[in-house]
């Protein structure tokens, strides 16, 4: 065009451009004060999680039989399990097959004559060697004290399992004499992934359970080398929590608190809420009440009487509870959530599976399975297969989602039981559990 030629525009074109501008001006920078409404965000629909919890139920099945005294099973990696005898001092491997076969014993002859709680106790298994082999921890009692051990826990291709390298992890737990009552005795790995065991006053009352110089009467928690973590209560001991009479049970629920089952005297039996440097209270305090000692007339066979030959643990009969009277109302002792009558608990092992606290009783005879419905919060307890199957050491999760129950019909006591003893005792019993919802 040449230079000198006057510029012709189209008033419609320049209209559109002008237009175009202004539009994208406003979707660059923003609108003005008039804001457009947004589109609604779609939100998925709340998903609603029912609260539960298990009980046992449907047909059970004999795993094992001719046991004598089994006092812990646990699950190896495989699927197989490990399971010891008190007084054998026996570990047998439970194949899938349910084949039992001995993999190692920890002692030739248990450390007690008669009326005997000691021997080989607890057990637990943690991936702590390199490349996540297996160590085998052992509570077991002698002739001079009670201790820990710890195994190399070995296996080969063929799936066989094998104790090697044996060693004392921690040793001069104070025992109670010959009878070794009160031992306590059960291990477990906990969220922490250290080593918690549980023990009993050693038939020392407040000599040791209100000594925390004293391991006896305490819950004990240990780095899995055997070393004192640095945040237990205090420094340089292995002592957690004190005031316990003879705990066998410790289990963790989904919030993290641990659990205990307590033998009392002859009135109360307690779970606890296990916590951080506290005092349960035993000697002074039996359930939520001042202890009283049970007066036992004469030749009533109560828990000094070892009985006869014939009949080594007689059935006591236990006059009036005495520790029912006075509540105990002590800011340096911490009752117990639970207290049972001991005809109606005698808890050792208790574990938690999805949403329930699962007490194996002995001289009760049944489980006790409480909910677990909030942070610190149970719900009704139910008891199941009340005198079925005699006294019941533990019961623990299986692999597939089972439980596995031992009983403990020849520990000496059976007689006690209401379920009496079984031809096959003793056994260890699976049985399904299904899903309660509330």
């Amino acid at each position: 065009m040449p230079e000198n030629q006057e510029r012709r525009t189209d008033p419609l074109f320049e209209f559109i451009v002008v237009g175009s501008l202004i539009l994208g001006a406003i979707f660059a920078f923003g609108p003005g004060k008039s804001e457009a409404t947004p589109l609604p965000e779609e939100k998925p629909n709340p998903v609603v999680v029912k609260k539960s919890y298990v009980e046992p139920t449907g047909k059970v099945q004999v795993i094992a039989s001719g046991l004598r005294a089994p006092w812990e099973v646990v699950f190896l990696p495989d699927g197989q399990a490990l399971v010891d005898e008190r007084d054998s001092g026996s570990i047998l491997l439970v194949s899938k097959d349910l084949k039992v076969t001995k993999v190692g014993f920890t002692n030739t002859a248990p450390p007690c004559e008669k009326f005997c709680e000691g021997g080989t106790l607890g057990m637990a298994i943690a991936a702590d060697r390199a490349d996540e082999k297996l160590s085998l921890f052992v509570f077991q009692t002698t002739s001079k004290d009670n201790r820990i051990l710890k195994y190399d826990l070995n296996t080969d291709d063929a799936g066989s399992w094998s104790l090697a390298a044996k060693r004392v992890l921690i040793q001069g737990i104070e025992r109670s004499g010959k009878s070794t009552t009160h031992n306590g005795g059960r291990l477990a790995i906990g969220p922490d992934d250290k080593l918690w065991v549980s023990l009993g006053d050693s038939g020392m009352r407040g000599v040791t359970s209100q000594n925390w110089k004293r391991l006896a009467g305490s819950i004990l928690r240990m780095n899995l080398d055997g070393t004192v973590p640095d945040d237990n209560p205090k420094k340089n001991s292995f002592v957690w929590a004190k005031g316990l009479r003879d705990t066998q049970g410790m289990a963790w629920d989904n919030f993290g608190n641990m659990w205990t089952t307590e033998f009392g005297q002859d009135t109360w039996d307690e779970l606890n809420l296990m916590e951080k440097g506290k005092n349960y209270g035993w000697p002074i305090a039996e359930g939520f009440f001042k202890f009283v000692e049970t007066p036992l007339e004469p030749g009533n066979p109560g828990s000094n009487d070892q009985g006869t030959a014939d009949n080594p643990a007689p059935k006591p009969t236990i006059p009036s509870m005495p520790s029912n009277v006075e509540m105990l109302n002590d800011s340096r002792f911490t009752p117990p959530v639970l207290a049972w009558h001991p005809s109606e608990a005698a808890c050792s092992g208790i574990t938690f599976v999805r949403g329930s606290l699962i007490s194996a009783c002995l001289r009760g005879g049944k489980l006790w399975v409480i909910p677990v419905i909030g942070d610190k919060q149970l719900g009704e307890p139910k008891e199941f297969f009340k005198g079925r199957f005699g006294r019941l050491r533990k019961a623990t999760v299986a692999p597939d989602g089972s439980m596995w129950i031992i009983t403990s019909n020849k520990d000496g006591r059976g007689g006690w039981s209401s379920g009496g003893e079984n031809p096959q005792d003793d056994r260890i019993i699976r049985v399904p559990l299904k899903t309660v919802y509330y």
